[in-house]
């Protein structure tokens, strides 16, 4: 208990040398490597590395403290129709972005985010759920070259779905319009941009556009009487995008202090090795590689600043825009509002929303949260890994996993789990639990420790909510296991599993609450376009009719390529364990429920990110298998 304890002390002590929001890669690579080292049970904390980490943060946090010079910043999403937004804008600066408005002849329509009066009319920033900002978040510094590098949540607000004309997966470019305010420590500093500004100068509002970039001073000339800077600014255009630099040293010197005091904390209070530290580095590499790819090679927008664009038209989008709206509930104590999930039956699958508005309220505006949690993916791939192989083999297989994707096609590599998470779906974090839920309970013995079962339980749940068409596979696991326990006189060990796996209860709960009937996970399960190849294709094929049977062919073959063979030689292997008399019957239980999770693909769509979870299990447990008879083979030839 003391241990546990004391791990979460260094985990507050190295959320503290960033403060929240932790919205940024230092942060997350410090949180990722003690979350390392406390799963692997390598920190070392005593008196000494204690009191010493404590007059760290302590020192760090009275410099941030004594230079805490922040901008305030105002986001919004611009509308014509928004009358509360128009009224607050200064006359000039209101005329002027209705006029660029108008200039532009967009094909799509800006709706209006202020419905109702209030006295805050900018958009709501997860960045600012332990702040009472003065419009959407405060800031240390302003420096980007367009929209995407500032996380303006609001982009990912599910209304703004525009995507037609060709525009593709990035959609519409719609008007965003700031403002900032900058304290009077900015004073002499210089200010250089691109785009469309307004600046009070004397008292007056001055344009400054320009399309190529221009610097100025900011004298006191600028400062009015409240000792703020004011400044607007419209980044309405697509081809005239808005950049900004302000130089902020102090800013710059203190994110590096909260860098260098979170290295030296974590090299006086963990003890990971060269292995470990090469995981997380792997780890964060397949992350930026994938960003690289979807930036460089998709003409996707950057996603580097921890907050992707969403695609429109896809899922991503939703999940997101659920998850803003969720945690705005929260930051406005309307609990039953979160708990409600922005849906009184849930259509989409509801976990992804519920994980992420939580994350949010740490992380803001990013998904850096998700990312550390398919980060420790790792641990469980290597931990398997070390049951079936010696040093040599494991090290090639772990290559395999990060770097040569050899085995890709069954989802094993670690940059598929990034994809899924960067572009909002739930499959990585599904395929994380869920392949850790095996690691738990994947062993020849019966010595299950409680805290593994209710660990696994709870990976399970967290699986189906993510990926609801685990269910069968999981659900047969669980039947398996249950009566193997029983009939081995383990009852015991039932109960925690249950108790880990029971917040799935809590879906079914909030369907009957807000929804008034009885819908397990989804009323999405039978939809034509979930349910592609629905029962009625395979009755038209079975009374011969040849379009049904060409579409079921099809259908399959997204599931199982004909042109990958070893597909079916991974069913084959699992078949194989479920009749073979001489492997143990829990091995049964789990090639089992794992072919009842690849039967599921007879009707549902088998995409990667569908059917990667249940191929990785399939060839984690298969894995065994192949070795001996390689081994065999290989003897039987020399």
């Amino acid at each position: 208990m003391k241990k546990y304890f004391l791990n979460i002390i260094l985990l507050l002590i190295i959320i503290l040398c960033f403060g929240l929001p932790l919205a940024n890669w230092g942060a997350f690579i410090a949180i990722l490597a003690i979350l390392y080292a406390i799963i692997l049970n390598k920190t070392r904390i005593n008196c000494n590395t204690l009191i010493i980490s404590i007059i760290l943060i302590c020192s760090l946090n009275l410099i941030k403290y004594n230079h805490n010079d922040n901008i305030h910043l105002g986001e919004q999403i611009y509308s014509p129709d928004d009358i509360y937004l128009n009224n607050y804008l200064p006359k000039e600066v209101a005329i002027t972005a209705k006029t660029e408005w108008n200039k532009l002849d967009n094909p799509f329509k800006a709706h209006p985010n202020n419905t109702q009066e209030n006295n805050n009319p900018w958009a709501f920033s997860s960045d600012s759920f332990f702040d009472d900002p003065i419009m959407t978040r405060s800031i240390k510094n302003i420096s980007f070259k367009n929209r995407f590098e500032m996380r303006v949540g609001v982009l990912n607000n599910a209304k703004y779905n525009y995507f037609g004309n060709n525009l593709g997966s990035t959609g519409a470019y719609y008007p965003l319009i700031f403002s900032f305010l900058l304290p009077d420590s900015f004073v002499n500093e210089e200010l250089c941009w691109s785009g469309k500004l307004f600046i009070e100068k004397n008292g007056k509002w001055i344009k400054y556009f320009s399309k190529k970039r221009i610097c100025i001073i900011l004298n006191e000339n600028y400062l009015q009487n409240n000792n703020y800077i004011k400044i607007y600014a419209l980044d309405f255009d697509k081809e005239n995008q808005l950049s900004i630099k302000l130089n902020n040293n102090k800013h710059t010197l203190i994110s590096l202090l909260s860098i260098f005091s979170a290295l030296i904390i974590l090299l006086l209070t963990t003890t990971l090795n060269k292995y470990d530290i090469t995981l997380i580095s792997l780890s964060v590499l397949c992350i930026l590689i994938y960003m690289a790819d979807q930036y460089y090679r998709g003409a996707h927008p950057s996603s580097f600043s921890g907050m992707p664009y969403m695609g429109r038209g896809n899922d991503g989008l939703t999940h997101y825009s659920f998850a803003r709206e969720m945690a705005e509930a929260i930051y406005n104590k309307n609990y039953i509002e979160w708990f409600r999930g922005g849906e009184d039956i849930f259509y989409m699958m509801p976990g992804m929303r519920y994980l992420l508005s939580i994350s949010m309220i740490f992380f803001g505006e990013s998904i850096f949260g998700l990312l550390i949690i398919i980060s420790l993916t790792p641990l469980v791939i290597r931990s398997l890994l070390q049951r079936i192989f010696n040093k040599k083999w494991e090290l090639i297989m772990i290559s395999c996993f990060f770097i040569i994707p050899i085995f890709e096609s069954f989802g094993f590599f670690q940059i598929y789990l990034a994809k899924y998470t960067i572009e909002g779906f739930g499959a990585g974090i599904a395929i994380s639990a869920l392949i850790t839920a095996f690691n738990y309970l994947w062993k020849q013995d019966n010595n299950y420790k409680n805290n593994e079962l209710i660990k696994a339980g709870f990976c399970l749940a967290i699986a189906i909510s993510l990926r609801p068409n685990f269910l069968p596979a999981i659900a047969i696991l669980l039947l398996g296991l249950s009566s193997y326990m029983t009939y081995t006189n383990k009852l015991r060990k039932v109960f925690p599993l249950g108790i880990g796996f029971s917040p799935i209860l809590l879906i079914t709960c909030h369907n009957i609450f807000f929804g008034n009937r009885f819908v397990p996970i989804t009323n999405s399960a039978t939809i034509d376009n979930n349910m592609r190849n629905s029962p009625t294709k395979w009755l038209e094929c079975f009374n011969n009719f040849p379009e049904s049977c060409n579409y079921i062919v099809n259908h399959i073959g997204i599931w199982i390529s004909y042109t990958e063979p070893w597909y079916i030689f991974i069913l084959g292997c699992l078949i194989y364990i479920v009749f073979s008399k001489q492997l143990s019957f829990k091995n049964k239980i789990f090639a089992f429920s794992l072919i009842s999770g690849h039967l599921v693909f007879l009707f549902y769509e088998g995409v990667a990110r569908y059917s990667h979870g249940i191929w990785l299990t399939s060839f984690m447990l298969t894995l065994p298998i192949i070795k001996r008879k390689v081994i065999k083979t290989y003897n039987i030839i020399r």
